[in-house]
């Protein structure tokens, strides 16, 4: 039976749109109670860098989630397995044990020596994913908020944001604006051996799981991280909740880049101009390509995905 692709119409294009009505029409009514003990207790200011402190505390929920029932719990039902984009077997996996040398034998040493690798590397990611969402993200928005501070978000309750055509307005507006800016940061990073020395830290991991989305060097996260989102919020200048709001899914978006794993019920790939899980997946293990994230709208216009095309048909193509 062929395997349903992401942005391909099926009952799981269904489920996805699903949590994207929940995220745009069922979370306001939600937050709303609560947010009136934000702009009550807080400072606007307060208020922008507490927000921007999310990223840690969701990145958690989401491996506890997302990430963790297929990399262990589910790791041997096959149905689940068939979505992973990579060939090769997970190295935490007790596949990646069994590597053989030319004479047939089991190289343990060699086994032995990547797992340590991993672990090694695991523990680094820890540090710098945690590093940039809880530390480095709010620090630079509380400087954002003095050399600027007429321009610090509305977290009040008279203009909190509704579902409407508006607030659909914005939320759109920011994601091709975010992602305008993300796709050429990136692409640049790659441009200029200046600095793609920073950024080849992202690229440590060739096969990517959920710890490797916010493992960058700190001038690598400044640059194609930091200045695309706080450049957007400049642009758009959204209330508090609407930039929650696109936050979350900011983030969605990022950890699923790199979850490993083409789910086409993922909330964030159904809908016809998102750019697949694969996409990124390829974009690691060709170093080249494919500089975008949320949406494909960038990498089509300036023509950065043919190659990418044309590995998708033939990977699929085998996998069916």
């Amino acid at each position: 039976m062929p395997i349903i692709q992401q942005r391909s119409l099926s009952i799981y294009t269904l489920f996805g749109a699903i949590q994207s009505a929940v995220w745009f029409f069922v979370l306001p009514s939600l937050i709303k109670p609560y947010w009136a003990k934000i702009s009550d207790n807080y400072t606007n200011q307060q208020a922008e860098v507490l927000l921007w402190a999310i990223g840690a505390p969701y990145m958690l929920l989401y491996m506890l989630v997302a990430a963790l029932p297929p990399y262990f719990m589910l790791r041997n039902v096959e149905w689940v397995q068939q979505y992973k984009i990579s060939r090769e077997p997970w190295p935490w996996s007790s596949s990646s044990k069994k590597q053989s040398n030319r004479d047939g034998k089991n190289d343990n040493d060699a086994a032995a020596k990547q797992r340590q690798l991993f672990w090694k590397q695991t523990y680094r990611s820890i540090l710098l994913d945690f590093f940039g969402l809880f530390i480095f993200i709010p620090t630079l928005v509380y400087i954002k908020t003095i050399v600027w501070p007429t321009h610090v978000m509305s977290f009040s309750m008279e203009d909190f944001p509704t579902p409407s055509i508006l607030s659909a307005t914005t939320l759109l507006s920011m994601g091709i604006i975010h992602e305008f800016g993300f796709y050429w940061t990136h692409r640049l990073m790659h441009m200029y051996p200046s600095l793609y020395k920073y950024h080849k830290v992202h690229h440590e991991y060739k096969q990517n799981n959920v710890l490797s989305a916010q493992h960058f060097h700190p001038i690598d996260f400044l640059i194609s991280i930091a200045f695309p989102a706080i450049l957007t919020t400049e642009i758009v200048r959204p209330h508090g909740f609407a930039q929650f709001q696109f936050g979350l899914w900011l983030l969605t978006a990022n950890f699923d880049d790199h979850l490993g794993y083409a789910f086409p019920w993922a909330a964030v790939r159904w809908f016809p101009w998102s750019a697949g899980t694969d996409a990124h997946e390829y974009h690691h293990s060709v170093n080249m390509g494919c500089y975008g994230s949320k949406l494909s709208l960038w990498d089509w216009v300036f023509g950065t995905d043919n190659v990418y095309n044309e590995w998708r048909k033939k990977r699929w193509s085998l996998v069916d």
